[in-house]
C-alpha cells in the first residue's frame, strides 16, 4: 500500500490509500481533499496513520517530525540537488593549510590540485 497525491478538477488535492494487486490499482480508502498545502500535509499524515492501522504495523513513535523529513526526502528530484565543486568541499582545508592568506586564486580553483 501507498500514498497518493490526486488533483482534481476544483483544484483541491485528494489523499488516498492505494493498493496494487494483479497489475491493478485500487482505492483502499480516501482520506479527504485539500486545498491549501497545509490541509494536504495534515491529510498525508493522517494516512501515514491510517496505512499503518491498515497493515497493523504501526511505529512505536510516530512524530511529525519524522513524516516531515519524509516529506522532503520524497519530493526531492534531480533538478533540485546541486552539484558541489572541490573549491566548496576543500574550501576548509585551503584555508587551514594557510593558501588563503595568498591574494591569488591560483590553486583555489584549480580542481587537479585536489586530486591525488
Amino acid at each position: 500500500m501507498f500514498l497518493r497525491k490526486k488533483p482534481n478538477k476544483s483544484g483541491s488535492t485528494s489523499i488516498q490509500i492505494i493498493s496494487k494487486t494483479h497489475g491493478k490499482y485500487k482505492v483502499v480508502k480516501t482520506i479527504g481533499r485539500g486545498f491549501t498545502e497545509q490541509e494536504i500535509q495534515h491529510l498525508w499524515y493522517l494516512g501515514r496513520q491510517e496505512m499503518d492501522r491498515l497493515t497493523a504495523q504501526s511505529q512505536l513513535f510516530t512524530s511529525q517530525r519524522d513524516i516531515d523529513v519524509e516529506l522532503l526526502m520524497e519530493s526531492l528530484a534531480n533538478a533540485s540537488i546541486r552539484t558541489v565543486g572541490p573549491e566548496l568541499i576543500f574550501g576548509k582545508i585551503y584555508d587551514h593549510i594557510g593558501f588563503g592568506k595568498i591574494d591569488q586564486d591560483l590553486f583555489r580553483h584549480c580542481p587537479a590540485c585536489f586530486s591525488a
